[in-house]
């Protein structure tokens, strides 16, 4: 065989590894732990380029002065968060626990728990356009900060948490689409309940 067939093949082969690699979903966990730590500094910052752009390893190095020690393969998951946010503009699509009228419990929201760091990230799905009603019940009442925000990071509700406070709630306007809440305190969520409210 000639030198360049194998060079091509080599290189194909290469590209092919890579495209199944990039096609892996990343894990619930990462995303959760991105935004809530991460998102601090990186929400919304939408461009083609990277800020990192040698890749993840050498981020690394940044990555753990925020979350510690991490292993390659956790930066390489976070990093694939960072890239699809910074390239898509949007949040890591994820499928939502979250159905409007039905109430989650704690073991259920468990999932969408950063036990390292606290906090949560859920996805509410894709809400249709209109008013809605969102109930938090907290076991133990925490400092911290609860924002819902759109699919393009538009925050519609950004509220803060006093350690009185064991219930939270709000009204919000849906203008379709996905949507994602935050919270970023060291509190469990024993409850969530989204209603649609009904136009008078």
């Amino acid at each position: 065989m000639a030198e360049f067939d194998k060079r091509f093949l080599a290189a194909l082969a290469l590209l092919i590894t890579a495209s199944s690699h990039a096609a892996e979903p990343t894990p619930a966990a990462s995303v959760v732990r991105f935004y809530t730590v991460c998102a601090n500094c990186h929400e919304g910052q939408c461009s083609g380029r990277l800020s990192f752009h040698t890749g993840a390893k050498e981020a690394r190095g940044h990555m753990q002065r925020y979350l510690g020690n991490i292993t390659d393969g956790e930066a390489e998951k976070l990093f694939g968060v960072l890239r699809h946010t910074k390239e898509e503009c949007a949040h890591y699509p994820l499928a939502s626990p979250v159905s409007v009228g039905s109430r989650l419990g704690a073991s259920e929201l468990a999932a969408w728990r950063n036990t390292r760091e606290g906090g949560y990230f859920i996805p509410l799905g894709a809400l249709g356009k209109g008013d809605y009603q969102l109930r938090l019940d907290f076991s133990v009442a925490g400092n911290g900060k609860v924002k819902l925000t759109d699919d393009r990071f538009e925050p519609l509700v950004e509220e803060s948490l006093c350690p009185q406070q064991n219930a939270l709630e709000f009204r919000f306007k849906a203008e379709g689409g996905p949507h994602f809440l935050t919270i970023k305190a060291p509190v469990v969520v024993d409850t969530l309940l989204l209603k649609a409210v009904t136009q008078p």
